[in-house]
C-alpha cells in the first residue's frame, strides 16, 4: 500500500520539529537520513525547503519502504548478491526522478560527515555535512581475475561492483575503470563526472548499488560475449557540488530494474561492455546525473 506523506509548511519555521519528524520517520523506514537540521545544513531558502521536505525527503522514505518490500518479493532462490553497502548504468539505466538546487551558496563549506572527524577505522556514511569517512578498501585484483574462465569472469564482476561503490564514496575510480571497456561510454563518462565532482570539493550521498545476479553461471553468445542477468537495487543518490548546489535522484520504479550485464574477455582481462534491459520490461529512462 502506498503512503502519501504531507509535511505542514509551518514545521519549516520550527527546525526542531522538522528534525524530529525526519528522524522518527526515517528510523521507522530504515532510511539513512541524519537526525539533524537539514534545512540549516544545506542553507536553502524557504521555497526550496518546502520542496525538499515535501517532495524530496518524504518520497525517499516511500521509495525505501516500497523498494525493499518489492525486491524481497522478487528475490529468486538462487542468486548472488554483491555490494559495498554495510547508485548509472549506461543506456539501460533504471528510471529515476530528481530535484535540484542550481543556486550557488557562498556560505557553503564542506565538513565532516556525522558532524566530526571519525575515529580511525570507523566507517561514516556521507551526509549533508561531508563525504564518507574511512571507506573500506576492497581487495586489489590480481592475475587470477584475468583468467579466461567463468571463475575469472565472476571475480572480475564482483570486484567491479565493490570498487565502483568504493569510488562513489571516495571519488577514486582508477580500479573500477580497469573492468570497463571503452565501448561502455556512458559508464566512462559517468566516472569522469564523479571524479571531477570530488576534485572540485563535492561529494556523493548514498549512490551505492546492490547487484543480485540470477542463476549459477552467465550465458555465452556466439561472439564470445557473456550475458549475466541481475536485479539492481538502489534507492537514491544526492550529488553535492563544492559550491553548495545539489541534485537528487530517486529510484521510484522497480519494474525496470532487471538487466543483462554484457562482458567479454580480452588480452587485458574481463571487460564490461554495457547493460541491456530484460525483454518484457517497461521502457527505461536515463538516470539523472
Amino acid at each position: 500500500m502506498l503512503h502519501v506523506i504531507w509535511i505542514n509548511p509551518r514545521i519549516i519555521h520550527k527546525p526542531y520539529l522538522l528534525t524530529n519528524f525526519l528522524y522518527f520517520y526515517t528510523q521507522n523506514h530504515h532510511e539513512r537520513v541524519p537526525p539533524m537540521n537539514i534545512i540549516e545544513q544545506l542553507k536553502i531558502d524557504r521555497r526550496r525547503a518546502l520542496l525538499l521536505a515535501g517532495a524530496g525527503l518524504g518520497s525517499l522514505g516511500l521509495a525505501a519502504c516500497v523498494g525493499e518490500n518489492k525486491a524481497a518479493e522478487q528475490e529468486p532462490s538462487s542468486s548472488s548478491s554483491v555490494s559495498e553497502t554495510p547508485q548509472d548504468s549506461g543506456s539501460a539505466s533504471p528510471s529515476a526522478s530528481g530535484e535540484a538546487s542550481n543556486t550557488p551558496d557562498p556560505s557553503f563549506s564542506k565538513g565532516y560527515s556525522g558532524g566530526s572527524k571519525a575515529p580511525e577505522g570507523k566507517h561514516m556514511m556521507a551526509d549533508y555535512r561531508g563525504p564518507a569517512q574511512n571507506v573500506r578498501v576492497p581487495a586489489r585484483p590480481d592475475e587470477s581475475y584475468k583468467v579466461n574462465s567463468v571463475e575469472g569472469l565472476k571475480k572480475s564482476v564482483f570486484a567491479w561492483v565493490e570498487w565502483r561503490n568504493y569510488a562513489v564514496q571516495t571519488g577514486d575510480f582508477d580500479i573500477a575503470r580497469q573492468f570497463v571497456s571503452n565501448e561502455f561510454t556512458e559508464e566512462i563518462e559517468r566516472y569522469d563526472y564523479y571524479t571531477k565532482l570530488y576534485r572540485e570539493g563535492g561529494w556523493i550521498i548514498d549512490g551505492l548499488k546492490v547487484f543480485e545476479f540470477h542463476g549459477d553461471d552467465p550465458v555465452m553468445k556466439d561472439d564470445g560475449t557473456y550475458l549475466w542477468e541481475f536485479y539492481l537495487k538502489w534507492i537514491k543518490q544526492i550529488n553535492i557540488q563544492g559550491n553548495g548546489e545539489w541534485d537528487l535522484s530517486e529510484n521510484k520504479r522497480h519494474d525496470d530494474d532487471t538487466f543483462y550485464l554484457h562482458i567479454r574477455h580480452t588480452d587485458g582481462g574481463w571487460k564490461i561492455l554495457g547493460l541491456s534491459p530484460l525483454t518484457g520490461q517497461k521502457d527505461t529512462s536515463q538516470e539523472k546525473e
